[in-house]
């Protein structure tokens, strides 16, 4: 059987960097779990995932080998849990937990019996770490599973030692954008505002009380580093969809930019026209055949030629 290899990071005090799957796209999945991330994130919370197209996304993360499945449900209700645990999810990230009780009641749900309330059924739970033996899956599968519980609001930040004394929280995941709002300030993956450093700050020394490792959300692999730098465990590097976003663009700025060293750049009107352009852009211009008839429509051509060679 497979262990948790982000649970014993954590444990060891090491850095376990993942990322967010947003796009709801078996595709998507199946690339970004075949990168070396240590773990990647089913986002349902934000994204138009169904509970049939989780499944195979964490099954394809699975099948791939590297990666720990683990599924952000939208909401807390007991079903999304079962949905994704019996899926194969190595961990859930339990958006909004702002009191003790709620975090409570995700240990229940990720759990067992005796130590949670977990219904026994769903033939794929145990696939999530490599085997098919049930009755195996079912004795490890409570020290095996991660329960993430996202600290991301203000209710949060007040109750903050009643969730993370929780038993069986595993990681306090810091939200940031949404924390920031919470907080009265814009929303931001990476800010650096005294107001939201003096929240992390609260957050860590809490954590660190209650012997809970510390995770957030980063937007790019530079943050992350700081973030790393900052104490931080369980830490995002990007996103599929950002990953494409940032990738895309520098291709299309890489050819734009050789473009406008060759060939500078033209202005147009709004219909097309013309405007002025570099003439290394229209060679052809110089050889425009002098044998078309005299029209207004060949004299106005001629003096657009005019304008471009001067």
């Amino acid at each position: 059987m497979r262990t948790n290899q982000v649970k014993e990071k954590l444990k060891r005090g090491e850095a376990a960097l993942g990322a967010w799957l947003s796009l709801p796209s078996i595709p998507a999945a199946r690339i970004m779990a075949r990168l070396g991330f240590d773990w990647l994130v089913v986002d349902m919370e934000h994204s138009a995932h169904t509970p049939v197209l989780m499944a195979d996304m964490v099954a394809t993360i699975v099948d791939a080998g590297t990666s720990a499945p683990i599924v952000r449900v939208p909401a807390h209700g007991v079903e999304w849990f079962k949905w994704a645990l019996d899926a194969g999810a190595r961990g859930i990230v339990v958006p909004m937990v702002n009191t003790r009780e709620e975090a409570q009641r995700a240990v229940e749900f990720a759990k067992y019996p005796p130590r949670g309330s977990r219904s026994i059924g769903g033939a794929f739970g145990p696939y999530g770490f490599g085997i098919t033996n049930w009755s195996e899956y079912g004795r490890t599968a409570n020290d095996e599973t991660l329960v993430i519980v996202q600290i991301e609001s203000a209710p949060a930040l007040h109750n903050l030692d009643a969730i993370l004394s929780v038993d069986g929280v595993d990681v306090a995941f810091v939200g940031p954008n949404d924390l920031h709002a919470q907080i009265g300030l814009p929303p931001s993956s990476d800010g650096v505002e005294p107001a939201f450093m003096e929240a992390l700050e609260r957050i860590k020394a809490s954590a660190r009380e209650h012997h809970v490792a510390m995770g957030i959300f980063s937007s790019n692999g530079e943050a992350a580093a700081e973030r790393i730098r900052q104490g931080f465990q369980m830490i995002s590097v990007t996103t599929d969809i950002s990953s494409m976003m940032a990738e895309a663009t520098r291709n299309l700025r890489t050819a734009r930019a050789w473009m406008e060293r060759r060939y500078g750049r033209c202005r147009r009107h709004l219909y097309g026209r013309v405007e002025r352009c570099d003439r290394r852009l229209w060679p052809y211009w110089r050889a425009w055949p002098p044998f078309l008839p005299v029209s207004p429509a060949s004299a106005t051509i001629g003096r657009w030629r005019q304008q471009m060679l001067t």
